[in-house]
């Protein structure tokens, strides 16, 4: 049996969003192949003390809380900037003798799963050979995304700086780490067409039993999200200023419910707006909408959310970037909008014509059921773990 050792950021007890969503799910189809440790590691931003125990079923082998940088040096300032092996990336790291436990952990396992560049780059480890790097952000398309949403010039150019600081790490993966994962094909070619890069899409479980929708009266346009996450916060406000209105004054009493945990703002109760927090059971909840919205203007990899509104059956009327990297056809399985009265329009059209929601609900739950579950990624990963077996058996286990 092999044993295969997890790396992420995120506490995979906590309430779910799209990146516990992923490595939770990643690490139990990668428990089908061998026995799973879990490394819990992070930034300090992201964490509330005391560091997270458990790890949802998985044995939790060490928690580690990266430091920040506090001392920049001129010269550590500069390579941040101009060199791709700088691995300081968000000037936080993890100590001398936590980056030396895992040196002297890590050849005792066949395989290790790292979630993130970043957290890879938190340990100081340029080379990672029996690994694989699940990179479900691209973040020079994160950049990039910002830079064309930004209003101001040097805002902007900031935005394409850094997309090219991170580009140059992104080249280099291939020389760091056995196997790389991305979300979608679209993400392949972003990283040089390495040939040790593989798709794993995000997925979301099927509901256990059948679903039955009862859409209420006044109806319901819904979201899901952790607005902790930049993306999520920037496409609700935007869709709130100015999207919202133009549907309240063609449909009165629709009601937009919101949901989901992170820091809400106290303005964004509006008329026919209700900011529900986390719901339980969100099943039930998405049940009650006539339509489910993804209004993301930046951001890299997919929304786990769209797979999440397929698998409830709930119709979906998506920016081309939230719907980026699904298979999915404008019109077919979804309605797309980018612009404000476009989106709106979109919204109007299921609004008023209930038959078109379920016509799209069924389509794109098709989808869902054949390519976006977790189990239609089992293959997938068990072929990312072989190439990475293979690879590494050509070089030898020393990370450094």
């Amino acid at each position: 049996m092999l044993k295969i050792l997890c790396l992420t950021s995120h506490d995979l007890d906590a309430p779910a969003h799209g990146a516990i969503v992923r490595a939770r799910n990643i690490f139990k189809l990668l428990g089908r192949l061998g026995e799973v440790h879990v490394v819990l590691a992070g930034f300090y931003k992201q964490w509330n003390e005391p560091l997270p125990a458990s790890c949802r079923g998985f044995e939790l082998v060490r928690s580690i809380y990266f430091e920040q940088t506090l001392r920049r040096p001129l010269r550590d300032r500069i390579r941040h900037e101009l060199d791709s092996r700088f691995m300081n990336t968000e000037w936080m790291q993890a100590s001398a003798s936590d980056r030396a436990w895992l040196q002297s952990a890590l050849p005792a396992y066949d395989l290790v799963w790292v979630h993130g560049l970043g957290l890879a780059n938190g340990f100081n480890l340029w080379r990672w050979p029996a690994s694989v790097l699940d990179v479900d952000d691209i973040q020079s398309s994160v950049q990039l995304s910002r830079a064309a949403q930004a209003s101001g010039a040097l805002q902007k150019l900031r935005h394409r700086w850094m997309a090219a600081r991170w580009r140059r790490q992104e080249k280099k993966l291939s020389e760091r780490f056995a196997a790389v994962c991305v979300c979608s094909e679209p993400d392949v070619p972003k990283l040089g067409w390495p040939k040790n890069t593989f798709v794993v899409p995000n997925g979301f479980e099927p509901p256990a039993t059948p679903l039955i929708r009862q859409p209420v009266t006044p109806p319901r346009i819904g979201f899901i999200g952790n607005f902790g996450h930049h993306p999520n916060r920037e496409g609700i406000e935007w869709f709130l200023e100015r999207v919202w209105p133009l549907i309240v004054k063609k449909h009165p009493f629709a009601c937009l419910r919101i949901a989901g945990g992170g820091k809400t703002e106290p303005n964004w109760p509006r008329p026919n707006v209700e900011v529900l927090g986390w719901v339980a059971d969100t099943e039930a909840e998405m049940a009650t909408w006539s339509l489910a919205i993804v209004p993301i203007l930046t951001g890299g990899g997919t929304r786990v959310k769209i797979a999440e509104y397929m698998s409830r059956h709930c119709p979906i009327v998506s920016t081309a970037l939230g719907a980026y990297g699904y298979d999915l056809a404008d019109g077919r399985d979804f309605l797309l909008g980018d612009q404000p009265d476009m989106f709106a329009a979109r919204c109007a059209q299921i609004l008023e014509d209930p038959a078109l929601g379920e016509k799209l609900a069924g389509n794109s739950w098709q989808q869902f059921i054949t390519s976006w579950t977790w189990d239609a990624q089992a293959d997938r990963i068990t072929r990312v773990v072989e190439f990475a077996l293979e690879e590494s058996r050509r070089s030898p286990k020393v990370y450094r």
